[in-house]
C-alpha cells in the first residue's frame, strides 16, 4: 500500500507521451477539424462557390457556362471527398506519435509540407474570403506543426534509438 506522499512508480506515468508530442497531436486534430470544416462548407455552399468562381474567371465569349459549371462541380467534390480518407490516416499517424514511432514523426513532417503546399495553392485561386480564412488557419497550423517537429525535445523523442512501443509500456 502506498501513501499519498510516496512517489508513484506507475510504468505508464514514466512512459507517458511528452507534452510536446501531445501538442503535435492537438495540432494534427486541429488541422483535421479545419479540413472537415473546409469540406463541409464547400459541400453546403457549393452553388454559391461555383457562382463565385464563374464570376471571377476570364472566360472567352460564347463559353458554355453550364458545361463550365459542371466541370467546376467535379473539382468541388474532388476537394471534399478525400477528407474522410485523410481522417483515417491522421488517426493512424496520431497513434504512431503516441507510441513514439519515428515513421509517424516523418509522416507528420510530410503531411505538414503537403498541407502548406495545398493550402498555399488554394490561397492564390479565386475563392470567397471565408474559404481563404480556413486555408490561412490551415497554413498556420501546418507551420506550428513544422516548428514543433524541429524542436530538440521532439527529435529526441523520435530518435532512431528510442523505442516507445505500447508493448514496452505494459510489462507482462
Amino acid at each position: 500500500m502506498t501513501t499519498p506522499d510516496a512517489p508513484t512508480t506507475d510504468p505508464d506515468a514514466a512512459a507517458a507521451t511528452p507534452r510536446h508530442v501531445r501538442r503535435m497531436i492537438v495540432l494534427m486534430l486541429a488541422n483535421l477539424a479545419l479540413s472537415a470544416v473546409f469540406a463541409g462548407v464547400i459541400l453546403v455552399f457549393q452553388e454559391q462557390l461555383l457562382d463565385y468562381r464563374l464570376a471571377h474567371l476570364d472566360l472567352p465569349a460564347g463559353t458554355d457556362l453550364a458545361a463550365a459549371r459542371e466541370t467546376m462541380r467535379s473539382s468541388v467534390w474532388s476537394r471534399a471527398l478525400p477528407v474522410a480518407l485523410v481522417a483515417l490516416g491522421y488517426l493512424w499517424v496520431i497513434h504512431g506519435l503516441r507510441t513514439g514511432q519515428r515513421k509517424a514523426y516523418r509522416q507528420v513532417v510530410l503531411i505538414s509540407v503537403a498541407v502548406l503546399l495545398g493550402s498555399g495553392l488554394t490561397l492564390v485561386q479565386p475563392v470567397p474570403w471565408w474559404l481563404g480564412a480556413i486555408n490561412v488557419a490551415k497554413v498556420l497550423v501546418a507551420l506550428a506543426l513544422l516548428f514543433l517537429a524541429s524542436r530538440p525535445q521532439i527529435r529526441g523523442w523520435f530518435a532512431e534509438g528510442n523505442r516507445h512501443h505500447v508493448a514496452d509500456r505494459h510489462p507482462s
